[in-house]
C-alpha cells in the first residue's frame, strides 16, 4: 500500500486545531466531571471523591484560561485575515454575542465554584449548583459555537463575505439543528468527557509531589480518573464509527480504495485503543502511580488521534 503522504501532511497541519479542540472541550468537560465527582462524594460520604473533584476543578480553570487566551489569539488572526468577520465579531445582532455570553457565564461560575469550596463546605447543594451553571455555560458554548459556524459556512456558499443576518440574536440559539449537527454536538459532549478525563490523569501525575495527598489517595484517584478517560473513549469510538458508516455507506466501494482515509482513520483508532489499554491497566492496577508514564502520554495520543480523525474525515468528504 502506498503511503498517503498528502493525508499525513494534512493531519500534521491540523495538529494546532486538534490541540485547540482538546483544550476547549477539556475545559468544558472538566467542570462536569468535577460536579459528578462531588455529587458522588456527597452520596457516598467518601472524602477522596470530594478531594479529587476539587483537583479536577482546579485543572478546569487552567484549561479554561489557556482556552480563553488561545481563542482571543485565534479571533484576532481571523479578524486580521478576513476583514468581513469583524462584523460577526462585533455586531450586537451577531450570534457571537451568545458565544461570548456563554463563555463569560461559564468562567464566572467556574471561578466561584472553585474558590468557594471551603466556604460552602456545609452548603453542598448551593456549591454544586454553581458548578452546574458553569457546566451549562459550557454546553451553551458548544451549541452556540456549532450553530454559528453552521450559519457562517452556509452563508459563505452564496456570498464570500456574508454579513450578519438582520434577525434577533436569540433566534440564532433557538434554531433547532438538523440530525447531522445534533449528532456532531453529541459527539463534542462525549469528546469533552474523554479529553477532560485524559487531562485529569496527566494533571494528577504532575501534581503528585506538589499536593502529596498520600499513597491511599492516589491509589483511589488514578483509577477513578482513568475510568473517566476509558468509558467515554469507548463511547466516542462507537459514535465515530457509526457516524462514518452513516456517511460512507453509499460510496463504500470508492472509499475503500481511499488509502488516505484508511490510514488516518485506522491510525486514529489504534492510538485511541492504546489509550483505552493504558486507562484500563491503571484502573485495575494495585499501584496505579507506576503507570504514570502511560497516563502522561495518553493526552498526546488523544490529540494525535483527533488530528488523524479530522484528516480522515476530510478525505472522506472530498471523495463523497
Amino acid at each position: 500500500m502506498q503511503i498517503p503522504m498528502e493525508s499525513l501532511r494534512l493531519a500534521v497541519g491540523l495538529l494546532p486545531k486538534a490541540i485547540f479542540d482538546y483544550i476547549a472541550l477539556g475545559a468544558i468537560g472538566a467542570p462536569l466531571i468535577a460536579v459528578l465527582l462531588e455529587l458522588t462524594g456527597k452520596a457516598s460520604k467518601k472524602i477522596f471523591y470530594d478531594k479529587l473533584a476539587q483537583q479536577i476543578a482546579s485543572m478546569s480553570l487552567i484549561l479554561f484560561a489557556v482556552f480563553i487566551i488561545a481563542t482571543g489569539g485565534t479571533l484576532a488572526y481571523v479578524a486580521h485575515t478576513w476583514k468581513w468577520t469583524l462584523d460577526w465579531l462585533k455586531n450586537p445582532e451577531s450570534p457571537m454575542m451568545i458565544v461570548y455570553a456563554s463563555l463569560i457565564i461559564s468562567a464566572v461560575f467556574l471561578i466561584a465554584y472553585k474558590y468557594s469550596w471551603k466556604k460552602l463546605k456545609k452548603q453542598k447543594a448551593f456549591h454544586i449548583l454553581l458548578g452546574i451553571i458553569a457546566v451549562l455555560g459550557g454546553v451553551s458554548f458548544i451549541h452556540s459555537g456549532t450553530m454559528t459556524m453552521r450559519l457562517v459556512f452556509g452563508l459563505v456558499g452564496s456570498n464570500p463575505e456574508p454579513t450578519v443576518p438582520d434577525i434577533p440574536v436569540l433566534d440564532h440559539l433557538l434554531v433547532v439543528p438538523g440530525p447531522t449537527v445534533m449528532a456532531l454536538g453529541a459527539l463534542y459532549v462525549i469528546m469533552a468527557f474523554t479529553f477532560a478525563g485524559s487531562a485529569g490523569g496527566l494533571y494528577l501525575v504532575l501534581r503528585r509531589n506538589k499536593d502529596n495527598f498520600g499513597r491511599d489517595y492516589y491509589k483511589f484517584a488514578l483509577p477513578v480518573i482513568s475510568r473517566w478517560g476509558l468509558f467515554p473513549m469507548i463511547v466516542q469510538l462507537i459514535s465515530i464509527g457509526w457516524l462514518l458508516s452513516y456517511f460512507v455507506t453509499p460510496s463504500l466501494d470508492t472509499l475503500m480504495q481511499n488509502t488516505g482515509m484508511l490510514v488516518t482513520i485506522g491510525g486514529a483508532a489504534v492510538l485511541n485503543i492504546i489509550c483505552c489499554a493504558i486507562w484500563a491497566v491503571a484502573w485495575k492496577s494495585a499501584t496505579p502511580m507506576r503507570h504514570k508514564i502511560g497516563l502522561a502520554a495518553a493526552p498526546i495520543l488523544v490529540i494525535l488521534a483527533h488530528s488523524l480523525i479530522m484528516a480522515g474525515a476530510f478525505s472522506i468528504f472530498v471523495k463523497l
